[in-house]
């Protein structure tokens, strides 16, 4: 995979979308709380600080912190967080400050997927150390959990701060993918002079309630498929009304199913608007299926209505946190309003046996005005974490910038102009100046699939 824009995991799908496999030198690392060697249960003894170690041909140093599960019991029940710190290639020209990466899910653990990405050759590591700490409840840091109140993005970014200040680092520079842009707002949040800069890679606002715009969001994603496959004479020539006929199917299947239900077509097609590489393929698949030709839809794979049992991070995150947005109530007007509507059912369903917390209103707010230089970088046609979901970005971050990749949905594949962009607003450490049109013609939109 070519460094640069990468496949960014996707927010609401529960399951782990990738795994590597990572050396035992990872684990054996060290644990750090005031003292030099410390036992977790599940574990052998390991020492701090970071002692080297080789992750995936990269030579790194790697450590496990530990922490209380619960900051108000400081005596109580410890929990390791699994670290891993790639030293910058050519020597940091900045000490005291490293470049950290929050990955998404939430679920995924940071040590796993920057490497599971592509992104080991980043430029952001070519003059700043890259810190990666798995977010507790997930990778090597406890993984299976324990008191389900304690796994949220607030516990997570004061974990993030305490590993800062025990390796000496002064700031962060943070860059967080769809979920993890989330968790680098918390961060500023709580720690405001710790971010140096900020990176949103397919992110959403805090403020704005994730549920409550996803069925306008596919339904916009949609719509300019549509208006794509239009722009090429043999899409539309192919597939006529095949938009149309989403909407009817969807609620055809739904009062009678047919293969399946109108919401787990759904499903699909928003999983398909997620890639620009599998959303070409869906003019064929509605089509195909309106005329009773099931082939393209059984090939096209499976959705994420169903999110099976969340796991102690899941269920502490999005049964709590206000940026899910579980309280969202439709109509809004689509044809995903149904599948938007039973997926938060499903999560409701699934979090009423959660254990509660309660979270403090004012952290899930923008900042009324931060110094704190902000990059987003955005699929066009992202049907999740549009630019819509950044709404005045420039009113709370006047050093901010938005770059817009059209035709893209939440991933995305266009080389490494993104990540020379990405580098250069580091080193320079604001926007100004920035040259944000070097991805400017570089997004290939691959040809509609009209043929099994």
């Amino acid at each position: 995979m070519s460094t640069g824009a990468h496949p960014v995991p996707h927010r609401v799908h529960v399951p782990r979308r990738w795994r590597v496999w990572l050396p035992a030198a990872l684990m054996a690392a060290g644990i750090a709380f005031g003292l030099d060697r410390a036992s977790f249960p599940g574990s052998a003894l390991y020492p701090w600080p970071p002692t080297p170690c080789v992750v995936q041909g990269i030579d790194a140093r790697c450590g496990t912190f530990a922490v209380p599960e619960n900051r108000a019991e400081p005596n109580g029940r410890t929990i390791g967080l699994h670290v891993v710190v790639v030293p910058a290639r050519y020597g940091a020209t900045t000490p005291g400050v490293a470049v950290t990466y929050l990955t998404g899910g939430p679920g995924d653990a940071a040590t796993e997927e920057w490497f599971a990405q592509g992104w080991q050759s980043s430029a952001l590591n070519t003059f700043r150390d890259l810190l990666l700490v798995d977010q507790r409840g997930t990778g090597g840091s406890n993984p299976d959990g324990g008191d389900r109140t304690q796994y949220g993005s607030r516990m997570a970014m004061d974990d993030l701060d305490a590993v800062r200040a025990a390796l000496d680092y002064r700031q962060l520079d943070v860059f967080g993918s769809s979920y993890g842009a989330t968790a680098e707002q918390v961060y500023l949040k709580l720690h405001p002079s710790r971010v140096r800069t900020l990176i949103l890679f397919g992110g959403t606002a805090i403020d704005v309630p994730f549920f409550d715009r996803y069925a306008v969001n596919a339904q916009r994603a949609l719509d300019q498929l549509a208006a794509l496959c239009s722009s090429e004479p043999a899409c539309p020539t192919s597939f006529p009304g095949w938009e149309r006929q989403f909407g009817e199917l969807v609620r055809a299947w739904n009062a009678h199913p047919g293969p399946m239900t109108g919401d787990e077509l759904a499903s699909v097609v928003h999983a398909m608007l997620l890639d620009l590489e599998r959303a070409v393929s869906i003019p064929l698949v509605v089509s195909s299926a309106a005329n009773g030709d099931f082939g393209p839809l059984e090939r096209a794979g499976s959705g994420d209505l169903h999110i099976g049992d969340l796991d102690v991070m899941g269920s502490s995150i999005w049964c709590n946190e206000p940026w899910v947005g579980l309280e969202a109530e439709g109509p809004w007007g689509t044809d995903f309003d149904s599948y938007t509507a039973a997926k938060i059912a499903a999560f409701r369903q699934e979090c009423s046996s959660t254990a509660k917390r309660a979270e403090p209103r004012a952290l899930w707010t923008l900042p009324v005005a931060s110094r704190v230089p902000v990059l987003a970088v955005v699929g066009g046609a992202d049907p999740q974490d549009p630019i819509t979901n950044l709404h005045n970005l420039k009113q709370h971050f006047p050093d901010s910038r938005a770059v817009i990749l059209p035709h893209t949905g939440h991933r995305f594949y266009i080389g490494s102009c993104v990540d020379q962009m990405m580098a250069d607003f580091v080193a320079r450490g604001t926007t100004k100046g920035l040259d944000t049109t070097r991805c400017d013609g570089l997004v290939v939109v691959p040809p509609f699939e009209l043929a099994t």
